[in-house]
């Protein structure tokens, strides 16, 4: 009986030591969150951060990445492809083919554009702020324009609608096309 006694007597002594170390680590770790207060923490500035104490190093560290963040944005651009094509009837006069290309505000943009034929080869190729031949931007005139292709870039402040012009050596009934293909650069900011 008494062997019995001491079993539960040292149980009874080891559960009270490992319940009150348990309980001493819980309220220390409660404690410390709640009284030591970051700014009071020493910290050994060696980043350059300076700082003498953790919650100014969290804060500076915090500052570098956001400046650095916006360092990197400032250089981003989204790139878009362009492309399309749009069959018309040739005319002898300076025509709209009904195709245009807009190009996105704040952006750097750049097409190629080649006429096709089937009858008659085109004569020219134009790039106009409107659908007639005023405010033309680029013109492509000479008696091979159909074997090339025209390249117009700029950069657009604000969204801006090109128009594409053709000449062709004789009329026809909607058997030309014409097609666009490039790309875009917008700021990412």
């Amino acid at each position: 009986m008494k062997k019995v006694k001491k079993r539960k007597l040292c149980l009874i002594i080891v559960a009270s030591i490992l319940i009150g170390i348990i309980a001493s680590v819980g309220i220390s770790c409660a404690l410390a969150e709640t009284l030591i207060n970051s700014k009071d923490v020493i910290y050994e500035d060696n980043s350059n951060l300076v700082a003498d104490n953790v919650q100014d190093a969290i804060d500076g560290t915090c500052s570098k990445i956001d400046t650095r963040l916006s360092t990197i944005e400032d250089k981003l651009y989204n790139l878009q492809k362009l492309s399309g094509t749009k069959i018309f009837s040739p005319s002898t006069e300076w025509s709209y083919t009904g195709l245009e290309v807009t190009f996105p505000a704040k952006s750097y943009c750049s097409i190629s554009i080649k006429p096709s034929y089937f009858y008659t080869p085109p004569e020219g190729i134009q790039i106009c702020l409107n659908s007639n031949t005023n405010n033309c931007v680029s013109i492509s005139s000479n008696s091979e324009a159909w074997s090339k292709s025209t390249t117009f870039s700029d950069y657009s402040e604000s969204s801006t609608t090109y128009y594409v012009l053709t000449k062709y050596a004789r009329n026809g009934v909607n058997n030309e096309s014409v097609q666009y293909w490039g790309f875009c650069a917008t700021k990412y900011k």
